[in-house]
């Protein structure tokens, strides 16, 4: 037997989402904002699609540079996922608050995150807004992901680089087995 769930909380049902950290710049301007609603959206090329609230610093900053950066965290900075998630850009600078490093991105302006496994530079291609939220979509310009952590697909061999995965709320988890179908 099923159970009905409730359609506030039914878009849990697809996730577990790797979470992200995407980082925005604008005329020197930078800020960091934590997305779990995020996919990719093309092979050829390769594309990510991302949904961001208008009313976020995060939303105008993609919007006036055209660029964001994916950066994809694991455990080790859980805290620092939460805090960028719940605090507004617009209020306060998540980086002095989190203490997240910043790095050289190769092709993009904004920032790299220095603690976070694998990095995807987007230039933006597009932007519509079906509902409460605009879905930017960006072109992967440039992807690096740490050494061991990543070969076709992420290797999960040991706890530090395993992707976060947003649940719902305030739950994450990290996958536990790469399984390979025969």
């Amino acid at each position: 037997m099923k159970a009905q769930i409730p359609n506030s909380i039914a878009l849990r049902l697809i996730v577990p989402g790797v979470v992200g950290l995407i980082t925005t710049e604008y005329r020197g301007r930078t800020n960091v904002t934590t997305v779990s609603w995020m996919m990719p959206a093309g092979r050829e090329p390769p594309l990510v699609a991302l949904a961001v609230h208008p009313s976020t610093l995060c939303h105008d900053l993609i919007k006036r540079s055209g660029e964001f950066v994916v950066n994809i965290p694991t455990i080790d900075v859980l805290n620092q996922v939460m805090t960028c998630g719940r605090l507004s850009g617009n209020d306060v600078d998540k980086f002095a608050r989190t203490g997240l490093a910043l790095a050289e991105p190769k092709v993009v302006r904004p920032p790299l995150i220095e603690q976070c496994i694998a990095h995807l530079e987007c230039a933006l291609v597009n932007a519509f807004q079906p509902g409460d939220h605009t879905i930017f979509l960006g072109e992967v310009a440039y992807a690096q992901a740490e050494e061991g952590a990543f070969e076709e697909t992420w290797l999960l061999e040991d706890k530090t680089t395993k992707p976060l995965h947003h649940l719902g709320s305030n739950w994450f988890g990290v996958l536990e087995e790469r399984i390979e179908a025969s």
